[in-house]
């Protein structure tokens, strides 16, 4: 079944606040812990703590299907180097190295804030003490006493963290980036998959018999035919059984359609519906268009694209600002304090008893 491709958004804390942090004010052990040092600036662990919980958060909702236990976390994963050498580790320590690159990153854009007269309006900070507020009322009390997380902290990385999103734009705007509508255009269809492969106990991809794929053409053309007769295409798909590998959906230039399907999508109209059952490797297809280019969507690929190159212009800037630079994540970062924030432990994935059973044997 084809689907969408789920694209990866550069991973930015959505916050900011600017309040004075006054330094010795309320201290917590945890805020003698220095991680890691970035741009002249010693990073604590009760700070690092925002930024992990932030790519656990993120790891846990986009990822959602793979997270059946919090025991995931500790599952082992090949991991490629930049020698090219692989090793194994740990989700965990990989989500702990994408937050430690976050606050590096966002440590050296920060740093160069007033090269680009970045600085935040009174409306930015105004907001921004909201939602510090609303991420502090999500800290539990047993977090704020392990991790001596603070409304200070909070304040501190969600202020830098808004900065350095003005900071991207202003790069953007610099460099004259613009994305079109053509570029961005985005298109709500309404498709019935008829499946010809299914995945056995062992995840592995099999064709149905030549039975089952003829019923499922004769199935495919009876409901085209139901169709065009002027019944509504959502009713049909769920008198065939198919509500489940039915549905809304929009498209754009990088999603993955079988070539099979892209050719004939693009002719489309608005609420025009195809005149034929397309066959592709997976199965067969009905497929309406509901909208050529849909409004709501297009202008969140438009805002998705802007992102991306913003964050590319940073990278560079970045790639720049730390050629002359060594950095080693496994000495320049104090792991023995790393692993006092327990990802298993501060999950919000509940175990299922299937979950729960497999990891006790």
């Amino acid at each position: 079944m084809f689907s969408k491709i789920k694209r990866l958004l550069a991973f930015v804390l959505v916050v900011t606040l600017t309040f004075t942090f006054v330094p010795g004010c309320g201290k917590s052990e945890q805020s003698g812990k220095i991680v890691l040092s970035v741009a002249g600036q010693d990073v604590a662990l009760d700070e690092v703590w925002f930024y992990c919980r932030s790519v656990q958060e993120y790891y846990e909702s986009y990822y959602s299907s793979m997270f059946t236990s919090p025991g995931v976390w500790t599952s082992s994963y090949p991991v490629t180097k930049d020698d090219g050498s692989t090793e194994d580790s740990t989700l965990e320590e990989i989500a702990k190295r994408s937050a430690i690159k976050q606050i590096r990153e966002i440590k050296l854009a920060y740093s160069h804030r007033d090269d680009y007269n970045v600085s935040l309006t009174e409306k930015e900070k105004e907001e921004v003490e909201k939602q510090a507020a609303e991420m502090m009322n999500k800290v539990t009390k047993e977090e704020k006493k392990t991790m001596g997380i603070s409304d200070a902290t909070a304040i501190k990385v969600f202020t830098e963290s808004m900065v350095v999103a003005k900071l991207r734009s202003k790069l953007a705007e610099k460099e004259g980036v613009e994305i079109s509508d053509e570029e961005a255009k985005t298109s709500k269809i309404y498709f019935i998959y008829f499946p010809t492969s299914a995945t056995d106990s062992s995840g592995n991809a099999v064709s149905a018999s030549d039975k089952n794929k003829k019923q499922a053409k004769e199935d495919a053309e009876s409901a085209l035919k139901r169709i065009k007769d002027g019944n509504d295409i959502a009713t049909v798909a769920q008198a065939y059984g198919m509500g489940g590998t039915s549905g809304e959906m929009t498209i754009d230039s990088e999603s993955n359609l079988p070539d099979e399907l892209k050719e004939s999508v693009d002719k489309l109209k608005d609420g025009e519906l195809l005149d034929k059952v397309v066959s592709a490797d997976d199965g067969y297809y009905i497929i309406k268009m509901l909208n050529v280019v849909d409004e709501t969507a297009t202008a969140e690929k438009k805002e998705e694209l802007l992102s991306n190159k913003e964050q590319e212009l940073l990278s560079d800037k970045i790639k720049e600002w730390t050629k002359n630079q060594d950095f080693d994540y496994d000495k320049d970062v104090k792991w023995e304090y790393m692993n006092e924030i327990n990802f298993v432990n501060e999950s919000t994935v509940k175990s299922s008893a299937s979950a729960d059973a497999s990891m006790d044997s």
